[in-house]
């Protein structure tokens, strides 16, 4: 449970919407993700560090939303160890 994708934990479930939080310590550059089913909207509580994709880098910090639409391939790349997100993911517009 080391990487963002292993240390989710699902909180709350509806046919729209699952929403949870996540605690990753380490960066997630072993391999690249693509959630084909859903949106994802990512709240940092804390930590910074920078969303990679195929269109650009975009850095981020404590307090900043980062919505990633459906398909789109990303890693996460963290600054330090002590990370939260809050994320929610949307499987119906």
């Amino acid at each position: 449970q080391n990487d963002f994708l292993d240390s989710r934990v699902t909180l709350l479930v509806n046919n729209d919407v699952h929403i949870g939080v996540a605690a990753p310590i380490k960066s997630l550059t072993e391999y690249f993700y693509k959630n084909a089913d859903a949106d994802e909207m990512l709240f940092i509580h804390k930590g910074t560090g920078t969303l990679r994709t195929l269109v650009g880098n975009i850095k981020f910090e404590y307090g900043d939303y980062l919505i990633i639409p459906r398909g789109m391939i990303y890693q996460i790349e963290f600054d330090s160890e002590d990370n939260r997100i809050l994320y929610a993911e949307s499987f119906h517009p």
